[in-house]
């Protein structure tokens, strides 16, 4: 009887082992119907941080963000695209300014800085994910051709 009940329960702490290894505690993200304020979910891992994505006209697009600044840690990005077209959310670790990133042939900039990204996300759509930041100077881009060069680019500051 004891033999059993103690296999027992090496093969439950086994199972727990299992699940948590295979967790990601870096990400949690959540896609739901956008429209509105954006607000971030009451039970989000991090500091929260409303970003919205706006066409402004054919050839003027906006990223805002807010706040622009927050502490070192897990930071929880609630995108939201109110825009006609697909947006994204690149965010670069750069110390440099907001307009001075190169833009390639491929009418995008350069994603080597990247340390985190909301994927194409749809107009009306909002994503909320959750990415560990350290303290340093980002800059939040739309990476879809054209958009950086159309003004969807904000400066963000995580401190130490």
């Amino acid at each position: 009887m004891r033999r059993s009940f103690v296999l027992g329960a090496l093969g439950l702490i086994a199972m727990a082992g299992v699940a948590v290894g295979c967790s990601d505690s870096k990400t949690a993200s959540t896609t739901t119907a956008g429209g509105g304020d954006v607000t971030v979910p009451s039970g989000a891992e991090g500091t929260p941080v409303a970003v919205v994505a706006a066409d402004t006209s054919a050839t003027t697009q906006t990223l805002t963000a807010d706040p622009i600044s927050v502490a070192a840690g897990q930071v929880t990005f609630t995108f939201q695209n109110t825009g006609t077209k697909q947006h994204e959310m690149i965010i670069l670790k750069t110390d440099d300014a907001i307009d001075a990133l190169v833009v390639g042939a491929d009418d995008k900039v350069s994603e080597a800085a990247s340390v985190g990204e909301i994927s194409e996300t749809d107009a009306g759509k909002t994503v909320t994910k959750t990415f560990p930041l350290a303290a340093g100077k980002y800059i939040l881009v739309c990476n879809i051709a054209k958009h950086y060069a159309q003004g969807m680019r904000v400066a963000f500051t995580v401190t130490g």
